[in-house]
């Protein structure tokens, strides 16, 4: 602002100056009733040379006040947009900030209601085990006692105890899957909720702290063992197909052109016997040889 008011000021005071030197110019070497009878080109020439600087002077002021304006709007502009960027970053990390903070937020919820899978699972394994005979009902109460005391994974050891000190655990297990559809249920129950909490886990458990207990712990052993059985009986069973005998191939029959001229000519000539003859018969012995040949005598023909 001060530079504008300096500039302005030194330019009107040049131009007066400059418009005053000029007058002073005509009055002392023209006079002023002789200015009026000069040639038209001298008036012309005089009036160029006291008003062109003049122009001159104000046209670069012009500019000068043009670049100086248009410099501060730059900058004021450059001021608004660096505003701008740090109200965006600012609203960005506050952003960023709020998703955070509520993932953080959601993820604790969930991490806090992993009791209520521990101990569904808990649940589903007491009736696992009773119905396997590891435990007797009645013994149920003792374990979740154990339970409640803080030993989480109590029906867990009871199941891995009973697999370590018992080398046909894996194929009684698949047996009484086989049998007991209850049972058989409540393994694949058991298997679809722990899937579900270690989904859970690793998507909100980003140290993956939980993840590796409940992957390398008692209940993730148990989780094998089921699947394991799981998977040997819904496996297909292996049908070896007995060989079909193959028929024997009957030989191609080639027909002769001429047989009958193959088989006479390998036929053996017969032997001639020598028979004589039989006497040729009379009229009369013919016909008594016939009457004496009919049984009935009704049947004898009428011709």
């Amino acid at each position: 602002m001060i530079g504008l008011i300096v500039l302005f000021s030194v330019s009107v005071a040049a131009s007066l100056l400059w418009l005053g030197g000029v007058l002073f110019y005509v009055y002392a070497k023209i006079g002023f009733p002789q200015l009026l009878g000069l040639p038209v080109p001298e008036i012309t020439m005089l009036a160029a040379t006291a008003f062109l600087p003049v122009v001159f002077l104000w046209i670069v002021v012009g500019l000068l006040y043009n670049a100086m304006t248009l410099r501060k709007h730059g900058n004021t502009i450059n001021l608004l947009l660096a505003q701008t960027r740090r109200s965006a970053d600012h609203a960005e990390v506050m952003v960023r900030t709020m998703m955070e903070t509520q993932v953080q937020t959601r993820s604790a919820l969930v991490l806090h209601n992993a009791d209520l899978f521990i101990n569904e699972l808990n649940d589903l394994l007491s009736d696992i085990v009773v119905r396997l005979g590891l435990i007797q009902p009645a013994h149920t109460e003792l374990v979740w006692q154990r339970v409640g005391d803080g030993n989480r994974w109590a029906f867990c050891k009871v199941l891995l105890q009973n697999a370590e000190n018992s080398p046909r655990f894996k194929d009684d297990l698949q047996n009484q899957l086989k049998r007991d559809e209850i049972l058989s249920n409540a393994v694949r129950s058991f298997c679809y909720r722990f899937e579900q909490m270690f989904t859970m886990l690793e998507r909100h458990d980003f140290e993956h702290y939980l993840t590796k207990i409940f992957e390398e712990g008692s209940l993730g052993r148990v989780y094998v063992h089921f699947v394991d059985a799981c998977r040997e009986i819904d496996r297909p069973q292996t049908v070896f197909e007995q060989p079909v005998p193959s028929e024997p191939e009957e030989a191609p029959v080639f027909f002769d052109e001429q047989p009958a001229v193959a088989e006479e000519e390998q036929r053996p000539p017969e032997p001639e016997d020598n028979i004589p003859d039989a006497p040729a018969e009379s009229p009369e012995e013919f016909s008594e040889k016939r009457e004496g040949s009919v049984p009935f005598e009704f049947l004898r023909p009428t011709r």
